[in-house]
């Protein structure tokens, strides 16, 4: 039994007093005037032949021109003929013949006596069955013809409510004192609203839907029963044809431009006709006594081609158009494939698995504690107190990560932490996966998406990995499905009834290129807002770039985050919050008008007094003298050192003489010599500051932020560029991992790039 509002009723109720207006137009249209013409009308249609006829006649025998005027008057009653059972199509077979007959014999009996003269026997016959004609008229529509239009008029009860008494006296006498009121009875549905009277309760019908399918003539599993606020009125509704057969085109988002709160409706439709009606995030209790609609993370579940991606772009679409939600894209296998068409609403769209982990990590360290913050904090917030679950109008936008493909990603631990910490902060995880086993979807994770889509899967058992023992025991099963009812899956909402879960439902088709989803967002992009300044601030630089990129490729400016009305984070807010006036900059302070320092300028160097060579003479020989003795100490009492000293004391000797040439040797010029391949190992070793620069860089632009590495992918590039070996690199693993550039992978010795800036001291970019 599902529980909605008195929505329903009130349509019931319209629908009656439509019924009742319809009632009172074909019983007291024109008041007395109208009843006695529908009593003469086949009177007069015969008196109109039997004298008219002649009447024409004689006129076209004046003018010599009866043929011709026979056949006008001939095509003139085809046409009437032809427009009579076009407007009377609805109605039943002996109403449509009666009127083929009330028309086609007064023009038959005219054209004949146009062309041909009066004849007696044509005037006997047409009078005896005009007058028999003209009887059954009156009697018909005294006792059938009303029921008969108010049944083509969509709203009539037929004979329904004579089946129902004859029905509910044999199989439900527990409904024998209930009023039936017909609201629509077709070949599609059967809407009835059933007023129990007195002592009547709505768990009266339940038990009886089965029977009441049989009655109605509907499908299996096609009943529904809607309570509204008042026990003793219940609506039933029997779909006599499955809509999960046919899937209904998509008639495009249901709220453009609306809030997150407003449920999306238009997506898919249930086998007994009602709407799904989806409202993502939390919503307060509306009443005293009515229970929050908590917001719970979303799993889609089946094999493929069983139409999660389809299913998924709808819900996208309905999320990228409201004007304080934004989406978030991950596919780290099919990418543009996936993500072409949405991405045009998407806020941010990531593509490969590193950047995927890389943003999740984002999540998890900044945006849940900055958004938690913000939320929890009365004057930061636009609401002005402090929320325990994201709220319209708090001054930061509802997030949705919709996660294609998510068994990529298995073993993401800050995936498994955000399904744990993120609801309540205003962020949504969407994950689409194909089989919800263990090595393809963390446990843990899997057991906090409380809300499901599961669509076809390959068997049962597949099927029990994700569903509800509830749903179990009453035997759902969407192993039988498979993929060949694409968008066929249940909806398991926690806010939903066991039985509204049970029933299976169909998403909307809509284009298997995107077409008609990439213009409805081109349509209503407009009304959407971007994201808050907290949200973008904390993802970063990347997000920042890939903002540009997207405005640039659109021809617009990058857009300036601004919240307006923001309040300081010391300070209670001294205006009511959206009121506050324009905050007046400090003046600045005032320009000095002192002369600047002059530029230091070096000193003008010392006049140095002229050497002469004797001078300079001696202080070579002291100098020698110096070296010599310092060798002899070095070299002791080895012979062979003898040697040398003795050579070295010989060429200070000569030094007192001028250099002789020496015969036989010519003198030559100075040659280039080659460079010495080592020359390179002297050159000058960077600081230790330096060298880490150097590493931030190697990292930027040779990985990448969100990519893996191994140290041994550095060792090169650090060893030419800051001549640093092995081992200094893998020491710096530990401080750049304090400092928040990396972090430790799932695959030993790996670690990924989470950003390339320093983390020692903040003003060193400057």
């Amino acid at each position: 039994m599902a529980t909605l509002s008195n929505k329903s009723l009130r349509e019931a109720a319209r629908a009656a007093r439509a019924e009742k207006r319809l009632r009172g137009q074909l019983g007291g249209l024109g008041g007395e005037l109208s009843q006695a013409w529908r009593a003469l009308a086949p009177w007069a249609l015969l008196a109109t032949a039997l004298g008219g006829a002649p009447l024409a006649w004689f006129l076209a025998q004046l003018a010599d021109a009866q043929v011709f005027t026979a056949i006008c008057i001939a095509v003139v009653g085809i046409i009437l003929i032809a427009v009579s059972l076009h407007l009377t199509r609805g109605r039943m077979t002996l109403s449509r013949a009666h009127e083929l007959f009330n028309f086609a014999a007064p023009i038959a009996v005219i054209a004949y006596t146009v062309a041909w003269g009066p004849n007696r026997f044509v005037f006997i016959w047409a009078g005896i069955f005009g007058v028999g004609s003209a009887i059954i008229w009156n009697r018909r529509h005294t006792s059938t013809a009303l029921r008969e239009l108010e049944r083509t008029a969509g709203g009539g009860a037929g004979t329904v409510p004579q089946r129902w008494r004859e029905f509910a006296q044999e199989h439900a006498p527990s409904l024998i004192d209930a009023r039936i009121t017909v609201m629509r009875d077709d070949d599609d549905e059967l809407a009835v609203g059933l007023d129990l009277g007195e002592g009547g309760v709505p768990s009266d019908v339940g038990p009886l839907l089965e029977r009441i399918t049989r009655f109605a003539d509907g499908i299996a599993g096609g009943a529904s029963l809607l309570v509204g606020d008042r026990l003793d009125q219940v609506l039933v509704r029997v779909a006599r044809r499955d809509p999960l057969k046919k899937p209904r085109p998509w008639q495009g988002p249901n709220a453009p431009g609306g809030s997150m709160l407003e449920p999306i409706e238009g997506i898919a439709r249930y086998k007994d006709l009602a709407e799904l009606s989806l409202t993502l995030p939390y919503r307060a209790p509306r009443a005293p006594d009515e229970n929050p609609k908590m917001q719970s993370h979303l799993g889609i579940y089946g094999m493929s081609r069983a139409g999660k991606g389809a299913a998924g772009e709808l819900l996208d679409v309905n999320i990228a158009t409201r004007k304080d939600a934004i989406l978030v894209v991950c596919d780290a296998v099919k990418a543009d494939q996936q993500t072409g068409p949405i991405a045009e609403g998407a806020d941010y769209v990531l593509d490969t698995a590193p950047q995927i982990r890389a943003f999740f990590h984002r999540l998890v360290t900044a945006t849940i504690p900055t958004r938690a913050a913000v939320l929890g904090d009365p004057t930061r917030n636009l609401l002005g107190k402090r929320c325990r679950e994201w709220e319209p109008g708090c001054g930061l936008s509802w997030v949705a990560v919709h996660v294609y493909e998510a068994a990529a990603l298995f073993g993401n631990t800050d995936m498994t932490k955000l399904t744990e910490r993120a609801a309540s902060v205003g962020i949504e995880i969407i994950v689409e996966v194909q089989k919800a086993i263990h090595d393809r979807v963390d446990t843990n994770a899997r057991s906090n998406m409380a809300a499901m889509l599961v669509f076809g899967t390959f068997n049962f058992d597949d099927a029990a990995l994700v569903l509800p023992a509830e749903l179990i025991e009453l035997g759902v099963n969407p192993g039988v499905w498979q993929n060949k009812q694409p968008g066929t899956c249940l909806a398991v909402f926690p806010e939903f009834t066991l039985a509204r879960q049970a029933t299976p439902l169909r998403f909307d088709r809509h284009a298997s290129d995107g077409s008609d989803v990439e213009a409805a967002l081109r349509e209503y992009m407009h009304l959407a807002g971007p994201c808050d300044p907290w949200t973008a601030k904390t993802w970063g630089e990347p997000y920042q770039q890939y903002r540009a990129k997207v405005e640039a490729q659109r021809g617009r400016r990058p857009k300036t985050h601004v919240l307006a009305g923001a309040v300081l984070l010391d300070e209670c807010p001294s205006t009511p919050v959206g009121s506050a006036s324009a905050v007046v900059p400090a003046p600045r302070p005032a320009h000095t008008t002192e002369p600047a320092e002059e530029m230091l300028q070096p000193d003008p160097p010392e006049e140095q007094p002229e050497v002469t060579p004797e001078e300079a003479r001696a202080e070579l020989e002291q100098a020698a003298e110096e070296v010599v003795g310092e060798m002899a100490k070095a070299l002791g009492d080895d012979p062979q050192a003898r040697e040398i000293l003795d050579q070295a004391v010989d060429g200070i000797e000569q030094l007192d003489t001028d250099p002789a040439p020496q015969l036989g040797v010519p003198r030559a010029d100075d040659v280039a010599f080659p460079d010495d391949p080592d020359e390179e190992h002297f050159t000058p070793i960077v600081s230790r500051d330096e060298a880490l620069d150097i590493l931030l860089d190697v990292l930027s632009t040779d990985i990448g932020e969100g990519n893996t590495f191994r140290p041994a992918d550095l060792y090169d590039a650090l060893e030419r560029r800051a001549r640093r070996g092995d081992s200094w690199v893998r020491k710096c693993m530990k401080t750049l991992t304090q400092w928040g550039c990396i972090q430790d992978t799932e695959g030993h010795g790996q670690y990924q790039v989470l950003s390339t800036r320093r983390g020692d001291h903040e003003d060193h970019a400057q």
